[in-house]
């Protein structure tokens, strides 16, 4: 990791002013393309959850922004940022999770396995260190619904900058199937350019 140069940074001025809200958060609802995809999962016998999730981290990956967190009164540049998601239970609870990133996907989808079958042994939220590691992304999925909002339970007295995206059910338009994505950034260090990349990166690794 390193840090970043704030007083030659060209956002020092957006960051400075967007640090200062109780709400410095914002959040944008997409819809991502998940035809070839699903098709693609269901040939190969993959999980779909683990198939978009490491899209979305390696998505995430390739844009700087997404790496940058607040430390007191510096920002890190992370050199690679991992999936902290939520896992839900057959009790109908859930823990929060937490899988290295790994280019290779088979690799990945293993641990994301070994991460599944370690919530339904537990209980309770399983607030572990890595639970609040700030090299992550935050992510949930709602499989039951889908959304054209959303927000989050959000802590002020907390200084937060981990990006949140949030992932729903699949639903039929016009012979694609299409799913709906939300995403919510601090806006000191992402602006909806950021996120737009972000959504369009997702989307072209998708259609592979």
């Amino acid at each position: 990791m390193k840090i970043l140069d704030i007083n030659n940074w060209k956002r020092k001025e957006h960051f400075n002013f967007f640090s200062q809200f109780d709400e410095p958060f914002f959040g944008i609802v997409s819809e991502t393309d998940c035809t070839i995809a699903y098709k693609t999962v269901k040939e190969k016998d993959y999980s779909f959850f683990a198939y978009y999730l490491h899209k979305s981290l390696i998505a995430v990956n390739q844009i700087e922004e997404f790496k940058y967190r607040i430390d007191g009164d510096r920002i890190i540049i992370y050199d690679e940022i991992h999936a902290s998601p939520t896992i839900g239970r057959e009790d109908g609870t859930f823990a929060f999770s937490f899988i290295e990133f790994n280019s290779d996907f088979l690799t990945f989808e293993e641990s994301l396995k070994m991460e599944i079958a370690n919530v339904k042994d537990s209980i309770g939220l399983r607030l572990t260190d890595n639970a609040g590691r700030k090299d992550s992304i935050h992510y949930s999925s709602i499989p039951w619904s889908s959304f054209t909002g959303l927000t989050h339970a959000r802590n002020f007295k907390f200084v937060d900058s981990v990006p949140k995206i949030t992932f729903g059910k699949i639903f039929a338009r016009d012979g694609k199937k299409i799913m709906p994505v939300s995403i919510n950034v601090h806006h000191g260090l992402i602006d909806g350019l950021h996120v737009g990349k972000y959504l369009a990166l997702f989307q072209k690794l998708m259609d592979q």
